[in-house]
């Protein structure tokens, strides 16, 4: 898809003075009912174009709102002083669904974004319906990527770290569209400093704040967590299950979209299942 088809498919709302986020709506099931919501959220240098492949599962059972974050895709960038902290984030997709008048939604986050996921449901727990993470991190990954982006560019930092990231069953035309037309084209200055921001990141310490019911989901051989570490943290989540895919991908989000859907509809569906029953 040609950046300007996608840009021009998208909306844009005005969450905080100077600070403006791009977003994409979708809802395929009857019009004259009321959904729950789910929000997802994208990793670092990437645009909601990351979760296309989700939409259809989704979008039939829930209204699915997919912002691009300040700075990314065709969300333009943020005042001077944004940093990009898992911190910041949350705040900002907070504001981003009080201007959308979200009450509560399902949100799932993967990667750098699972990270500002989680930072909202220590923060804002009763915002969150479930949460869905899809890889995300607790702790910093120190100055590795921050480098590469500083010293060779966005582009060639994904080009380095696509085998890793999508492991070695994505196929040279997944790999290629990562690297030149998802990642490649990210703003320097959005992709190097969300890297900063990340390597002194600890969310481990207020992870019992978060309350809504949470799937994990991982895989065998992940290079950004071990399975061992992953339930580690998860035992610190009151309500938390942890999914364990094969693989050695660690956006398992990306490469087994329709499966990790798949598992996330069930889960919200039970979640919601459980909701209505409690309300009875």
């Amino acid at each position: 898809m040609p950046m300007k088809a996608y840009s021009d498919n998208m909306r844009s709302i005005e969450v905080r003075s100077g600070l403006t986020m791009a977003y994409q709506d979708h809802w395929f099931g009857e019009p004259w009912t009321d959904p729950e919501t789910v929000v997802m959220i994208h990793g670092n240098s990437e645009s909601s174009r990351a979760w296309t492949a989700w939409v259809p599962h989704l979008a039939r059972h829930y209204r699915v709102i997919r912002p691009d974050l300040p700075g990314f895709g065709a969300s333009p960038m943020p005042p001077a002083g944004y940093g990009w902290s898992a911190t910041e984030l949350a705040a900002d997709i907070g504001r981003f669904m009080d201007a959308l008048e979200i009450e509560r939604c399902h949100l799932i986050g993967a990667k750098y974004g699972g990270s500002a996921c989680m930072r909202l449901a220590c923060d804002q727990p009763g915002r969150l319906l479930s949460l869905c993470l899809f890889s995300g991190a607790v702790r910093g990954s120190g100055t590795g990527n921050a480098d590469l982006i500083r010293t060779k560019g966005v582009r060639q930092w994904a080009a380095e770290t696509m085998r890793s990231r999508l492991g070695s069953q994505a196929s040279a035309a997944q790999t290629e569209w990562w690297t030149d037309e998802l990642m490649g084209r990210t703003d320097p200055r959005a992709a190097y400093a969300a890297s900063a921001a990340r390597i002194d990141m600890d969310l481990e310490h207020d992870l019992h704040r978060i309350t809504a019911p949470a799937l994990i989901v991982t895989t065998q051989e992940s290079g950004l967590h071990s399975v061992e570490t992953v339930e580690r943290f998860a035992r610190q989540i009151p309500n938390a299950r942890v999914v364990v895919l094969p693989g050695d991908s660690y956006h398992v989000a990306a490469v087994e979209p329709d499966l990790c859907a798949q598992h996330a509809l069930r889960f919200m569906q039970e979640v919601s299942a459980m909701q209505v029953r409690a309300a009875e």
